[in-house]
């Protein structure tokens, strides 16, 4: 699917890194969201697994007791995190794209270039969030970037097995990790290089790279039914 399509407005792509739980009474609901806070602050200067209990409930000015009504250990109150940053990925990529698989969407600018709408606004969110880069980077088991770029999976599946039912799927698994971990290995990259190159570069790059694979996979299924 091509269409015309200019960039989101900086303020679109502004996140926020806590979330108010839906349950709970007013005094709980502000004690996860300073559990949220603190984890973000520490995770600005450390790894993940080397953050204890007692330093983030240190951090939040609470006690380990109020820590463990609300969570039964870190991993928890981050999976809670990322399931928020998830959350709000995706709407910012709903606001921009139609498409039922992401990775494969491609559309023209008005200027008359091919770009990949969830490379660029991924790129663009992270530059306007400077703590989201650490929060991802120092958390070397975080499967944010994975989720998101595997976003619309099954849909693709269901698209291609209807074009070429004779694919074996195993070979479009195979093409997608490669695929999604190829993409997020870029923007570790970038992000490990303290985003040293311009955000608008990045996007071109990632772009260009991910447009030449797919296209070779897309003349591959060409040639193998015709």
């Amino acid at each position: 699917m091509t269409k015309t399509t200019g960039k989101s407005s900086d303020s679109d792509l502004i996140i926020s890194f806590v979330a108010s739980p839906e349950k709970g009474d007013r005094r709980s609901k502000r004690t996860d969201m300073l559990l949220q806070e603190s984890l973000v602050e520490l995770l600005q200067m450390k790894n993940l697994q080397e953050i204890t209990v007692s330093e983030l409930t240190e951090t939040a000015d609470l006690s380990r007791t109020t820590f463990y009504l609300h969570y039964d250990n870190i991993d928890q109150l981050n999976k809670q995190l990322e399931e928020n940053l998830y959350q709000q990925f995706v709407q910012i990529l709903s606001a921009d794209s139609d498409s039922s698989y992401p990775i494969q969407h491609v559309v023209t600018t008005a200027d008359g270039k091919k770009t990949i709408p969830i490379i660029a606004i991924v790129c663009r969110t992270i530059e306007k969030n400077p703590l989201l880069a650490a929060t991802i980077i120092n958390n070397p088991n975080s499967q944010l970037l994975q989720r998101v770029y595997s976003a619309g999976y099954d849909s693709l599946i269901d698209s291609l097995l209807g074009i070429y039912p004779a694919l074996p799927k195993y070979k479009v698994d195979y093409y997608y990790s490669f695929l999604v971990n190829g993409i997020v290995g870029m923007f570790e990259t970038w992000l490990l290089r303290d985003q040293e190159e311009d955000v608008e570069e990045i996007v071109e790059l990632m772009t260009e790279y991910t447009l030449t694979h797919l296209e070779h996979f897309e003349k591959q299924l060409r040639s193998k039914s015709d």
